[in-house]
């Protein structure tokens, strides 16, 4: 078997270790070498009482070294998941639509383009269908052809396949923007993250979200 196989088939036995919440892991240190050769070996052990079949048992190549590696890979993993799910949360609760139209949306091709309403008032600010000049009569039936539009929602979109306008009060709470994603590229863009934890999210929360200071993360 390959390195990654052997990998593979070791990450599948933690499943059971620590539960399959990744917040779990957040507070969880690095495997140490003398741990990995204990766990290993309670590993077999419980192997061999199971009587369980070769198929179903770690191959032989595992050494304590890989199953540190794996165990470590998987927990650096969970850890990060755990990150992503408290920042979608911190992000739903406190409406980030505005950093997601300043930093998402302008390197997703498949996000969305949101703004504020009051925006419409000045100017159009949508590419319509059709590459449509929005004059007022254009734009009267537009408001027709939109139920789900009120002007007096915070946030409005445009949806160019359908020619309609859409509008919210909250777009993550109401699954319009995906939280989750937008966090998972916060944590893996150094600009994005910067602003958000530097700017935005108060030092006093930040040990919640992450797990730990925020020095602390960047000298993972």
């Amino acid at each position: 078997m390959t390195k990654a196989e052997l990998i593979e088939r070791i990450i599948d036995t933690f499943n059971d270790m620590s539960g399959e919440c990744p917040t779990d892991y957040l507070g969880m240190d690095s495997l140490t070498l003398e741990e990995a050769t204990m766990y290993l070996a309670e590993r077999r052990a419980d192997e061999r009482s199971a009587d369980l079949t070769p198929d179903e048992c770690l191959p032989d190549e595992v050494t304590p070294e890989l199953f540190m590696e794996a165990e470590n890979c998987y927990i650096r993993m969970m850890k990060f998941e755990a990150r992503v799910q408290r920042l979608a949360e911190w992000i739903t609760d406190n409406d980030c639509t505005c950093e997601y139209a300043n930093y998402y949306y302008p390197v997703h091709d498949d996000a969305i383009d949101i703004v504020p309403v009051d925006y419409i008032w000045e100017k159009f600010p949508f590419k319509m269908k059709d590459d449509m000049l929005p004059n007022p009569l254009v734009l009267i039936e537009l408001g027709q052809r939109s139920p789900e539009f009120s002007p007096n929602h915070e946030y409005c979109w445009y949806d160019k396949e359908k020619n309609q306008l859409y509008s919210c009060n909250e777009p993550f709470r109401d699954g319009v923007l995906d939280a989750n994603a937008f966090a998972r590229f916060i944590l893996l863009d150094a600009e994005a993250f910067g602003y958000m934890f530097d700017d935005i999210i108060p030092e006093d929360e930040i040990p919640y979200i992450l797990g730990c200071t925020k020095e602390e993360y960047i000298n993972e």
